[in-house]
């Protein structure tokens, strides 16, 4: 009985702290995905005329090409895309053209294997993967820019 008591109140102090960590890594993780999402809502060039979009969707290229390990796997009119790594927690990235009335947009999405489990929760290179696509989200725009 004395051993039971030490033991019950470990057991007990251990699985709060269990459930500690886990609400911390979940706040963590939530803090994360709205860096990324503010980062992802910000890697966007608009050009208006077809000499402007041609200059920018080859920089556009060019981001791509440099910020991804992979070489380019698909390259058109609409879509530029690195090819996926065989290697875990490496991020690429594809570029979107959107034709609208006068104005085309031009997106920038990261993506990295190993970022997400399969529940969508964080998966084992989340911290990794969520920097470097926040990184280059967050310098695409300024990129474009000073290239101009």
């Amino acid at each position: 009985m004395k051993l039971f008591l030490p033991a019950t109140i470990a057991f007990v102090s251990l699985s709060v702290l269990a459930g500690c960590a886990t609400q911390a890594q979940l706040d963590a993780f939530r803090q994360s995905e709205i860096a990324l999402q503010e980062a992802r809502q910000q890697a966007f060039v608009e050009c208006s005329t077809e000499p402007q979009c041609s200059r920018v969707w080859m920089l556009a290229r060019h981001y791509v090409e440099a910020r991804s390990a992979t070489g380019i796997r698909r390259a058109d009119d609409s879509v530029i895309e690195a090819a996926a790594p065989h290697t875990f927690g490496v991020a690429y990235f594809r570029a979107e053209k959107e034709a609208g009335d006068g104005v085309s947009i031009i997106h920038l999405r990261g993506m990295c294997r190993g970022m997400y489990s399969s529940d969508g929760g964080p998966g084992w290179m989340y911290a990794s993967c969520a920097e470097q696509i926040r990184e280059a989200e967050m310098q695409f725009r300024g990129f474009i820019d000073e290239a101009q």
